[in-house]
């Protein structure tokens, strides 16, 4: 009988204090003992219940231990990627957000009339955050450091694009005009615009509606004034403005684009315009045209036609706008500008187009992975009139040759060459000035 207890105090001492073998085995063993009469019924419902028990606590501490293994190799519900910037966007694409920005070291020597200084300067240091809430509100807000005050205050804005090929936008941004005016600072083929864009719209506080599609887009809006405007006693100034491109081919590498902007912009309280530009370069801040003050002015409005063209490393642009000024007294008054310019890719790439402006350059090769980066020559001719009536802000032609050089889609090296070929009329009547300046690009 001896071996019997001993045999049964082993079976109960393994069900009771080794749950990891409290299954089937265990109970197997329990129910021979009992069948064979070596348990008793008693010992039998004892065995049986402490069983369950260690069975149950087993469960348990496995369903604790799988939690906290689950919790542990469980995938984070953001995503944190650096690509052109640092975007965080969580799984369900519910909420993305992006960081971004770029810096522009410019330098620049002068020759010719007028007497401007050779210098340096940072021309743009800006950040940005932009990106989705709730899949359909889209925001964005970028600061130029460069600019004090209100005025480094750029784009800030809030959309919604919850509506089929439908944003509509409230805030600071730019009003719908002009394809270099459209086209970032970043992705220009020059380091500046062309001597028209002393007709540029800016940036307003203001509602817009715009569509996009792959061969058309439109978009107008109402405005206010601009971030840094105080009207005083006085009504701000307003506006509206709408651009319509269409693109019958836009492929890769071919693209046609035509566009057609119109703004209006009514003066409030200044009752005042004034139209002025550099000789494209921005270090000496000297304007080489000036109508300088035009007073009793109530509202004047601007009429932009625009063609471009993409034909695989081969690109060309061109615009002319006009500027009509309405006085309260004196005749009224009309200004206008163009531009034409080409560009070619040594090293094969293509400007990108996107929604009826121009986009970043990504070259097929970057420098330190075995490439050269992408190799680009520009020339450009532009022209612009701001003498009319008693008004004699000055006419002035120039020419422009760049050459770009992007090591990776984030930088880019740039230098230029602007010939003034005459001034004629205004304060520098007859200068010929010319510039050779150079810029450092890191944007992401």
């Amino acid at each position: 009988m001896k071996w019997k207890n001993t045999f049964l105090s082993a079976g109960m001492a393994l069900a009771i204090t080794n749950p990891a073998y409290a299954g089937s085995e265990i109970e197997t063993l329990i129910t021979m003992l009992h069948e064979n009469g070596m348990v008793s019924e008693a010992q039998y419902g004892r065995l049986m219940a402490e069983l369950e028990q260690n069975k149950t606590q087993a469960a348990e501490e496995k369903a604790v231990v799988e939690q906290k293994l689950a919790e542990a190799t469980k995938p984070s519900d953001v995503e944190v990627t650096i690509d052109k910037g640092i975007n965080i966007k969580t799984r369900d694409e519910k909420f993305t957000s992006k960081i971004g920005g770029r810096v522009q070291a410019d330098a620049a020597t002068y020759g010719g009339e007028p007497d401007m200084g050779d210098g340096t300067e940072i021309r743009r240091a800006r950040l940005y955050i932009q990106g989705t809430m709730y899949h359909d509100w889209d925001y964005k807000l970028q600061y130029d450091f460069v600019d004090t005050g209100s005025a480094g205050i750029k784009d800030a804005y809030l959309s919604y694009t919850g509506f089929d090929n439908l944003e509509l936008k409230a805030g600071n941004f730019k009003d719908p005009f002009s394809l270099q005016e459209q086209t970032s600072s970043k992705f220009i083929s020059f380091m500046e615009r062309g001597l028209p864009s002393a007709f540029a719209a800016g940036r307003h506080i203001g509602v817009m509606a715009s569509t996009t599609h792959q061969h058309w887009t439109l978009a107008g809006g109402l405005f206010g004034d601009t971030v840094s405007a105080k009207g005083g006693a006085e009504d701000e100034g307003w506006g509206a403005g709408t651009r319509a491109t269409w693109a019958p081919v836009n492929n890769q590498a071919d693209v046609i684009h035509l566009g057609l902007g119109l703004n209006y912009r009514e003066t409030g309280g200044t009752n005042s315009a004034r139209f002025k530009q550099q000789a494209e370069s921005h270090i000496s801040g000297i304007n080489i045209v000036d109508t300088a003050t035009i007073a009793a002015v109530n509202d004047f409005y601007k009429i932009g036609a625009e063609i471009a063209t993409v034909q695989g490393p081969f690109s060309a642009q061109a615009e002319y706008i006009t500027t009509s000024v309405k006085r309260d007294s004196g005749s009224d008054l009309d200004f206008d500008g163009w531009y034409a310019q080409a560009g070619y890719f040594l090293t094969g790439e293509s400007r990108q187009y996107k929604n009826g402006k121009f986009g970043g350059i990504t070259p097929k090769a970057n420098v330190g992975d075995g490439g050269i980066g992408a190799w680009e020559l520009a020339l450009r001719y532009s022209t612009i009139d701001l003498n009319d009536a008693e008004i004699e802000g000055g006419e002035a032609d120039s020419v422009t040759l760049g050459v770009n050089w992007y090591p990776a889609p984030t930088l880019r090296f740039s230098a230029n060459y602007v010939d003034v070929l005459d001034v004629d009329g205004g304060a520098n009547d007859g200068d010929e000035p010319s510039v050779f300046q150079v810029r450092s690009q890191w944007a992401f």
